[in-house]
């Protein structure tokens, strides 16, 4: 009994580290494995977080308990949000392999798709302001068709590596 336990807990809660390999057959070699830069993605949540100190410096100078127990609500509210979204971002991993460039991201519902380097017609590396201060890029690869996308990669890190990489993947497959 524990240790039908133990195997499920194991296939529900798998580290993000080892993420990758749940999806990867043995023939395959991985040439990336990362998630997506975490300093980067804090910056995008710049938003919440102002709104969260706002909220703190108001429950402070107001000193009233009604407002203290609605901004407390408010703060749980919004750091579970925030909890919820980081779980997210460290459960995606980007990995490139021999054979195919696969991107697993979910934390409870795990989404997982992959596109084989001998289906990819185009990549292409975005990158703002943001991302070359972060030393990330948002990258895209493209098939023939146009029906079945490939989801893009955001922050992704040493994203000129990648994207050489990416490169060499899909010449040596053709």
């Amino acid at each position: 009994m524990l240790s039908w336990l133990r195997r499920l807990y194991g296939r529900l809660f798998v580290p993000p580290d080892q993420l990758a390999l749940t999806y990867v057959t043995d023939d395959e070699t991985i040439y990336f494995d990362e998630a997506p830069d975490l300093r980067a993605w804090v910056w995008t949540q710049w938003l919440d977080i102002t709104v969260a100190i706002v909220v703190v410096v108001i429950m402070f100078a107001a000193r009233d308990a009604r407002v203290t127990l609605f901004g407390f609500i408010g703060e749980l509210v919004l750091f579970l949000q925030l909890a919820w979204r980081l779980a997210d971002q460290a459960y995606t991993r980007y990995v490139l392999t021999d054979q195919r460039a696969l991107r697993v991201s979910g934390v409870l519902h795990r989404d997982y798709e992959w596109i084989s380097w001998k289906k990819v017609t185009d990549i292409s590396v975005h990158r703002s302001l943001w991302d070359r201060w972060f030393g990330t890029a948002t990258i895209h690869i493209q098939s023939a068709n146009e029906m079945s996308q490939f989801k893009e990669m955001a922050d992704v890190p040493d994203p000129i590596f990648f994207a050489e990489t990416i490169a060499d993947l899909v010449k040596t497959a053709r």
